[in-house]
């Protein structure tokens, strides 16, 4: 796996994890579901933070399947998979609330 890879979403993002964080745009229903099934898919290859970048994507727009994960990759996903998974406080109190 090349760890040196960029993540855009993770670079454009990380102004959001000291609350500066923009109001995530509205996704339709057949997108959500369309990015959902590629995440899943690099979940499977063994993408783990490409993965990861779109489910916080989908997480972040109300995806309650897709917040679980997030929250798993958050919170255990350097020790299970290596990398990291980076979430800021308010982004997993939100997941934990969508994927209740």
């Amino acid at each position: 796996m090349n760890t040196h890879q960029s993540y855009p979403y993770a670079e454009a993002r990380r102004g959001a994890w000291f609350g500066e964080r923009a109001a995530p745009p509205a996704m339709r229903a057949g997108e959500r579901a369309r990015r959902f099934g590629r995440a899943m898919r690099l979940l499977e290859d063994g993408h783990w933070q490409h993965a990861f970048t779109q489910l916080a994507e989908l997480a972040d727009v109300g995806h309650p399947v897709a917040a679980r994960i997030a929250l798993l990759l958050a919170r255990r996903g350097t020790r299970l998979f290596g990398g990291s998974f980076c979430a800021s406080a308010q982004q997993l109190l939100a997941w934990q609330r969508v994927s209740d």
